[in-house]
């Protein structure tokens, strides 16, 4: 199903935004499917998933963090809160995929839910990392931005999200984790 330039704002209020951006996804999926980078897109966007959440919270523990313990218990609390209000939010807003736009952009791999925006991938991400950057600056953001960054471009190269999704999963993401910091660590 693709927006035709017909669709009314009352309609679709992201249709706007989808048309200017569904050329920037297709750039990306194109980029990505022509260097084979497609396997990697799909490891990144699992890893996202939350399955390396609790593996990251190991090595807090070995690295020199002296507050390792309040970091993991900021960043659970800001990922438990970004699940509560990433999902409702999504289903309000009802912004459809670009890969349910353009069919062509669809990938092995389907999308956890319908909706696109704001990515709960960039959210979560972002909630997690937070705590992690304001407990341990210096060894935390070049790790935690790159972490951020490839699950971002994972969530492109598959055509599942647009990049106004990602920035606002990542603000709100950040929001949610910068506001428990603030109390926890």
């Amino acid at each position: 199903m693709y927006i035709s330039k017909t669709t009314t704002i009352l309609e679709d209020p992201f249709a706007p935004l989808d048309r200017r951006e569904l050329r920037l996804v297709e750039r990306c999926v194109a980029q990505a499917r022509s260097r084979r980078w497609i396997p990697a897109a799909r490891l990144i966007s699992r890893a996202g998933n939350g399955w390396v959440y609790p593996v990251a919270s190991g090595f807090l523990f070995v690295a020199p963090i002296e507050h390792a313990a309040r970091c993991i218990a900021a960043a659970i609390i800001s990922l438990v809160i970004a699940f509560m209000i990433y999902p409702p939010l999504k289903r309000s807003l009802a912004r459809t995929r670009p890969c349910h736009n353009d069919e062509a952009l669809a990938d092995a791999l389907t999308p956890l839910d319908r909706y696109s925006f704001p990515s709960g991938h960039a959210m979560t991400a972002a909630a997690f990392g937070i705590p992690i950057i304001v407990a341990a600056p210096p060894l935390a953001i070049p790790i935690v931005i790159a972490g951020c960054a490839l699950v971002g471009w994972s969530r492109v190269a598959l055509g599942h999200h647009y990049p106004s999704d990602l920035v606002a999963g990542t603000l709100l993401g950040g929001i949610i984790a910068a506001t428990v910091a603030i109390v926890i660590l």
